[in-house]
């Protein structure tokens, strides 16, 4: 079975005072920042399977390529409330349990995920490629980063602890939550675009 582990508690209190109706699809940046020696030609296809993960859910996700020695402005400016950071390290890091693939962690509307590339690659096979598992423990953080730790379900995605029939590439193709927690993961991303834009015109 594999953990996946997270730090930090729910700071959007307000989300669900936010209506859906009659509003935009709000679109988050992701950062992705990976290590010397990560093979950046498999992130558009974790990308790919992230945004396929997450597509129950109306959200834009906008990926930012942070992996090259030389960063984009979009990597080094300020973070917005809209800017979600998710950080591919080579090795686990102390506090994650052994069987961890990832945590998140939060400081206010900032928030960040580390994703683990040893434990990812050590689960791959003939039936399991790593973009595709990097890309659904992408999918996982993110999720976290919206709804907090309190966000695990006993289905899909979202379970706590996955085996290796989760992992398949034809299996959890949903996220296993109920819908009320997908509604607040869209009102949570409307309200840290509104509190961004609110942010760029002041």
């Amino acid at each position: 079975m594999y953990l996946i582990w997270l730090a930090g508690a729910l700071t959007a209190g307000t989300a669900a005072e936010i209506p859906l109706a009659n509003q935009s699809t709000p679109e988050l940046k992701i950062r992705v920042y990976g290590f010397p020696g990560l093979s950046v030609g498999m992130l558009p296809e974790a990308y790919s399977e992230a945004e396929r993960l997450l597509r129950p859910v109306s959200i834009r996700l906008k990926w930012v390529d942070c992996t090259s020695p030389v960063l984009s402005i979009e990597c080094t400016s300020p973070q917005l409330p809209t800017d979600l950071t998710v950080r591919v390290v080579a090795t686990a890091l102390p506090p994650a349990t052994p069987w961890a693939l990832g945590l998140a962690a939060w400081s206010g509307d900032q928030a960040a995920a580390f994703i683990f590339y040893d434990r990812v690659a050590a689960l791959r096979s003939y039936t399991r490629f790593v973009p595709s598992i990097l890309g659904r423990v992408m999918a996982h953080e993110i999720t976290h980063l919206l709804l907090g730790s309190r966000s695990h379900s006993e289905i899909g995605l979202m379970k706590g602890q996955w085996t290796a029939n989760d992992l398949r590439t034809v299996n959890s193709t949903w996220l296993g939550l109920p819908t009320r927690l997908v509604q607040f993961m869209q009102k949570e991303a409307l309200r840290r675009v509104l509190i961004a834009r609110n942010l760029t015109v002041n």
